[in-house]
């Protein structure tokens, strides 16, 4: 399972590309100060999107970042800088996914009836750990404090792998579970963030390499179906797991020649950021809970219904390399348009289009596990019913990630808890010993809601211009 990706801090460069090479003749940081604001750049952008108290400190630090560089950077071709990187980006699902190959492998050592339950709740965990600690990071980076990032980004690994450990050991005792446990748990936990930071910093291809000796392996395994090949498959899980946290802690304590030499102290900038980050963590758990809950509760006696949300884990690569071409497209048609209205009607166009190649997209994925659930006879009203509601989830998370990107978080999460107040909270009102499939259309009518809102937030922000600059 993935979380949803944290809205990241722009850096000082993504505030000068689009001046041009005006800004080079700055002779003093009053000027590139009067030039932010003559875009529209205000106190609250400078503090949301590049984590500055103010306009004037924000227009220090880019007139230091100005005077460091030794040429003025070479424009770019479409006229502003690509944060959207299609290959890479669009196989973010699939390679969150990877681990997947080991579960029938671990499945003998640990047994069906814990497997998915504990996914289940570290997965939970994990997700909630994972985007606060991404979103501090990257803040971090953005303003130029790569080691406090790798330091909140290493903080993460061993809370999560300690929580783990904690959680699981805790109902390996209470519901008499198996050692085992402890260890999948741990595992599984370990890879989900180690694979947040690789893929933070756009090693999407050391990821790859890694993790296919496992997945080869526990092919291996389902084709042969020998115990022996089992435990083999799991020790080189585990082998490839350690290297996929090895790689990402070696990430974290490097540098890059621009690092200052020395930085603030972590507890100082934290305080700068625990405004921020309360939000997100919240948006984080309700986000996790919403998700969770509707798929943890089938994973035992309904293996149909749980696995039919699996197109939305393979395509979240995708909802996050559109989040990001809509972004470079709207920062592009700033520069085409002359005239407020003009961009607002351009951007609902590409706002529309996103969400329907997303859904478009989603359902093709969604119709890889229940073809196989047809193929082995297991295809029921629910699972259908199930897969379509992950598909107008992803279009949420897709919108959600825009405003996001806006630093909207707060309303994210008067979205999330509306669609919570109709699943689970829902549930409660239906009769007594109801079908799954009303369960599942209750939580189909609560992810419809949640796009419903997000859109309309997304669709009146888009008046306001300077959003996109």
């Amino acid at each position: 399972m993935t979380a949803v990706e944290p809205s990241p801090q722009r850096s000082i460069d993504d505030l000068i590309e689009p001046m041009g090479t005006g800004v080079f003749r700055a002779v003093e940081p009053l000027q590139v100060a009067a030039m932010l604001e003559s875009q529209g750049l205000n106190d609250k952008i400078a503090r949301e999107r590049y984590g500055h108290d103010d306009v004037f400190s924000l227009a220090e630090a880019a007139y230091s970042h100005i005077k460091a560089m030794n040429t003025p950077p070479r424009p770019q071709a479409g006229g502003v800088l690509k944060r959207a990187r299609p290959a890479a980006q669009m196989l973010h699902g699939l390679l969150y996914g990877m681990p997947a190959a080991l579960l029938p492998a671990a499945s003998g050592l640990v047994g069906t009836q814990w497997l998915m339950p504990g996914l289940v709740l570290t997965t939970g965990l994990g997700w909630v750990l994972g985007s606060v600690a991404a979103r501090v990071a990257y803040s971090l980076i953005g303003r130029g404090y790569p080691r406090s990032a790798g330091r909140v980004l290493r903080s993460g690994l061993v809370v999560g792998v300690v929580g783990a450990m904690l959680l699981a050991g805790v109902i390996a005792v209470v519901r008499n579970g198996p050692v085992t446990l402890v260890a999948l748990c741990v595992m599984q936990m370990a890879f989900q963030i180690a694979s947040g930071i690789l893929l933070l910093y756009r090693r999407e291809g050391w990821l790859g390499v890694i993790m296919m000796p496992a997945v080869v392996a526990g092919v291996a395994y389902i084709v042969i179906g020998d115990s022996w090949v089992g435990l083999l498959t799991v020790c080189v899980g585990v082998a490839c797991i350690a290297a996929t946290v090895a790689g990402a802690l070696r990430l974290t304590l490097l540098h890059g020649p621009d690092a200052p030499a020395a930085e603030p102290p972590l507890r100082e900038l934290a305080r700068l950021e625990a405004s921020a980050l309360l939000p997100s963590l919240l948006y984080a758990g309700l986000t996790a809970i919403f998700l969770l809950q509707a798929e943890g509760r089938y994973v035992l006696d309904r293996t149909d219904i749980a696995v039919a949300g699996a197109g939305l884990v393979l395509g979240m690569g995708i909802l996050e390399y559109r989040a990001h071409a809509f972004e470079d497209q709207t920062r592009a048609a700033i520069r085409e348009v002359r005239y407020p209205q003009d961009f607002t009607r351009r951007s609902r166009w590409l706002l529309a289009k996103g969400v329907l190649i997303c859904v478009a997209a989603l359902s093709a994925l969604s119709a890889l596990p229940l073809t196989f659930l047809y193929v082995t006879g297991d295809l029921t009203a629910a699972s259908m019913a199930m897969a379509a509601a992950h598909v107008i989830v992803g279009g949420a998370y897709f919108v959600a990630f825009l405003l996001a990107n806006q630093a909207k978080v707060v309303h994210l999460c008067v979205a999330q808890a509306a669609a919570l107040a109709v699943h689970p909270v829902g549930r409660l009102f239906l009769p007594e010993g109801h079908p799954a499939l009303a369960d599942v259309l209750l939580f189909t009518a609560a992810a419809t809601l949640f796009l419903l809102i997000l859109l309309a937030l997304m669709s009146h922000g888009l008046r306001d211009v300077r959003q996109y600059r």
